[in-house]
């Protein structure tokens, strides 16, 4: 008896620090992932954007958005600062049918492979899914996103509108600037 009793705390001792050593790997892992798109990017606040040219529209009929950017906020809205665990950014976009801007808050959180966002006001949910070159895919949830801006509230995507469901954002600060407006409580590009 005194064997098994001794293999059955050898069993759990080891099950215990495998644990711990998968959880903090996990955390190393988000943090890693965090600081590379999220912290001291472009020696500044990130910013990660798309613009559509003319001629993208023109061959993408069905494709509403003009311009999209997210940006890290300074700080969280309760004033907490920003970790990989829970940080806030900015999201903006314009349809290609008017000049306004849309644009509300997220809170994001760091997963092991990708960052799950949450627009405030049951605006809904997406994905910034990391890329090679250092860029962020968006992806919408299958409801779609939300958004409030200059002529009231915009819904993007849903079930069977791919064309506004995934967006391949670069880091840009130059894109970025003609949403600051926004941000800053002006409405106009």
């Amino acid at each position: 008896m005194a064997t098994y009793s001794a293999l059955a705390k050898r069993l759990v001792r080891t099950a215990a620090i495998s644990a711990a050593s998968l959880t903090s790997a996990s955390a190393a892992t988000s943090d890693d992932l965090y600081n590379r798109y999220f912290a001291n990017v472009l020696d500044g606040a990130p910013c990660f954007a798309r613009t559509y040219d003319e001629a993208f529209l023109g061959e993408h009929p069905s494709h509403t958005v003009r311009k999209i950017e997210i940006d890290l906020a300074k700080k969280n809205a309760d004033g907490m600062p920003n970790s990989s665990d829970r940080f806030e950014i900015g999201f903006g976009l314009m349809l290609r049918s008017a000049p306004d801007w849309y644009g509300e808050a997220a809170t994001c959180k760091t997963n092991d492979a990708d960052f799950e966002c949450f627009l405030k006001g049951d605006g809904g949910i997406f994905r910034l899914l990391p890329q090679s070159g250092g860029g962020l895919r968006l992806e919408t949830s299958e409801e779609g996103i939300a958004i409030e801006g200059g002529a009231g509230e915009v819904q993007i995507a849903g079930k069977g509108d791919d064309e506004d469901r995934t967006f391949d954002l670069v880091q840009s600060k130059v894109e970025c600037q003609s949403a600051s407006a926004y941000f800053e409580g002006s409405n106009n590009d």
